[in-house]
């Protein structure tokens, strides 16, 4: 059934006349492991295509959406961060097996005559392997790609002539959804396009001459060891492809994916790095300011180029072995050394650099929020318009648009009206008492009636009973008390300074000033924002406006306990008391 198959399709294609071309070709002196480079570069290449129509299924090209639907893969789609991680360590691995292949033509001198086209057609298509990477890592529109290209496009700007292609790359003179889609198209159409002409060119060139085999073995040694491609040399790149992908897979897995940082934010003070194969020109870049920068962008990567492109013709050596060559191969082994020297001091600066790293732990930090944040949906803004889920932020909006005109946050906005830092913390009941009309309190209101109680006439021992007693009456919201100084505080507070005179401890009793039942609780503030003006809160002297007709309940609600959590530093608790929790889908 499978020959008549066969038969059917040879007939019309003819496949077992292709096969037998590729099959039967002859290896001079045998197969080896040393010429399967090649063939895992396509295989890296295949896998790249493969994985990236998978991942374009779910991406959003744009501005307001490619970090979103990065962080729905990643996070979201099952399997979406083995995907996505295995397409970003793959491209890492083509650039590796780019440079392995190259240092095996180097060294079997296969750029020399009749190989020179060969060669070039290699190189050019080395270049391209990096081109992918730097359109690549900016498409997550995160904070690591979004500002490591912008160093990459920077430098584009400082060479010659760069300018203009710089704003042709950008769609503009600065970063929006012109770039995005400019790289995504150049990633997705152009540079795979591209590469596969070049691919079709290389593969035909090396089909006519052939592998390059070693130069110590005679042409009689060649002869006798020869070997037909099918099932040698094929078995040793099957082999090779297997080892390269479960390496891949168990890369993936051991990192958990790629990462992916917060959105990009242009007016962030994010330190960029580039990938780790373009570190070595970003330190070179360190060595050379101002105008000498252009010896970094222009005149040490160009004569470099110079040198490998012109390499089959400034090698005169009489045949292929290594001694005879050592010359230009001296050359190429100095820039493999410069630029390992290069990266390796620049991991080095910044595994030593504090702030780097302390910038660095801050971005991961920041990006396990966005991302929590993410799970709650995306706002139609998209990029850090996911920080709106947040009800920190959320509150703090609220809290500018309507209160920031009388109260303050540690200074920041009006002084009409308390200071909320800090607010029925014991430090602010503290301060209270001491001195209520200071302007962090109630200084700027007509709320001029209750007394300072200086030290003289309040001992800082008696002061802390005070604080203690008020704390108790917030109930589980004040937190734990010292029942010995509440039990001294409620005394001293009732009978001493007979503050009850004026201020109820019983709910929903009045008096002169504010109940103090659950006083600073976020159930309590909620009805100070509703209507202040209440018989058992401040009353006819309350200043404030009436906020239950403007605000909804949960908007009341959400404020609330925005100015809840300033005593303890403003971090906002959910619903049932439980805190935000950074994602966990094992891609960081």
């Amino acid at each position: 059934m499978i020959n008549r198959a066969i038969d059917w399709l040879d007939e019309r294609t003819g496949i077992r006349a292709a096969w037998r071309w590729t099959a039967d070709e002859e290896v001079p002196g045998g197969a080896r492991l040393r010429y399967v480079f090649g063939s895992i570069l396509m295989f890296l290449f295949m896998q790249q295509i493969v994985l990236g129509v998978l991942l374009a299924t779910y991406y959003s090209p744009s501005a307001t959406d490619a970090w979103a639907s990065t962080a729905y893969l990643t996070d979201r789609v099952s399997g979406g961060w083995f995907l996505r991680g295995l397409h970003h360590h793959g491209s890492s691995a083509m650039v590796v097996v780019t440079i392995l292949h190259m240092a095996q033509v180097l060294l079997a001198g296969a750029y020399r005559r009749p190989r020179e086209l060969n060669w070039i057609t290699g190189l050019a298509m080395g270049m391209l392997v990096l081109a992918f990477a730097l359109t690549g890592y900016l498409l997550p529109w995160d904070q690591k790609g979004y500002w490591a290209t912008q160093v990459a496009t920077g430098i584009m700007g400082t060479v010659p002539g760069g300018e203009p292609l710089r704003t042709i790359l950008q769609g503009g003179s600065e970063y929006g959804n012109l770039t995005i889609t400019r790289f995504y198209a150049l990633h997705v159409f152009v540079l795979p396009g591209t590469l596969g002409v070049l691919l079709f060119v290389h593969l035909a060139l090396f089909r006519r001459h052939g592998v390059t085999p070693p130069a110590e073995l005679s042409e009689l040694e060649l002869k006798k060891k020869s070997q037909a491609f099918y099932p040698h040399q094929l078995f040793l790149d099957v082999l090779a492809m297997a080892v390269m992908g479960a390496i891949l897979v168990l890369l993936t897995f051991w990192t958990h994916g790629a990462e992916l940082f917060a959105p990009a934010q242009p007016a962030s003070n994010f330190v960029a790095r580039p990938e780790w194969y373009f570190l070595f020109l970003f330190q070179l870049l360190k060595y050379f300011e101002g105008p000498l920068q252009i010896i970094a962008t222009v005149i040490i990567p160009g004569a470099a180029t110079t040198f490998l492109l012109a390499l089959p013709w400034l090698d005169r050596a009489n045949d292929r072995r290594i001694k005879s060559r050592m010359p230009v191969l001296s050359g190429v082994a100095l820039m493999i050394a410069a630029v390992v020297a290069l990266t390796a001091v620049a991991m080095d600066e910044d595994a030593s650099n504090k702030k780097y790293q302390k910038g660095l732990a801050a971005a991961h930090k920041e990006a396990h929020r966005a991302r929590d944040l993410a799970h709650r949906g995306v706002l139609p803004r998209g990029g850090d318009a996911v920080y709106q889920n947040d009800p920190q932020v959320k509150a703090r909006t609220l809290f500018v648009d309507h209160c920031e005109t009388c109260h303050a946050i540690d200074g920041e906005g009006g002084d009409e009206a308390p200071d909320f830092a800090q607010y029925g913390s014991r430090e602010w009941l503290r301060q209270m008492i001491r001195n209520p009309s200071d302007p962090s309190k109630f200084g700027g209101t007509k709320h001029e009636d209750m007394e300072a109680y200086p030290e003289a006439e309040l001992p800082e021992a008696q002061l802390a009973a005070v604080v203690e007693y008020l704390t108790s009456l917030m109930g589980e919201q004040g937190g734990p008390t010292d029942a010995t100084l509440v039990a001294t505080g409620k005394l001293l507070f009732a009978d001493e300074l007979d503050c009850n005179s004026c201020h109820e401890v019983e709910p929903g009793e009045s008096g002169d000033g504010p109940n103090l039942s659950a006083h600073g609780t976020t159930a309590w503030i909620a009805r100070v924002i509703r209507d202040a003006s209440q018989d058992d809160l401040f009353g006819e002297a309350a200043d404030m406006p009436k906020f239950a007709k403007k605000l909804s309940k949960n908007e009341i609600q959400m404020l609330s306990r925005f100015i809840h959590s300033l005593r303890r530093g403003g971090e906002i608790e959910q619903e049932g008391g439980a805190s935000p929790q950074p994602a966990t889908d094992g891609s960081e």
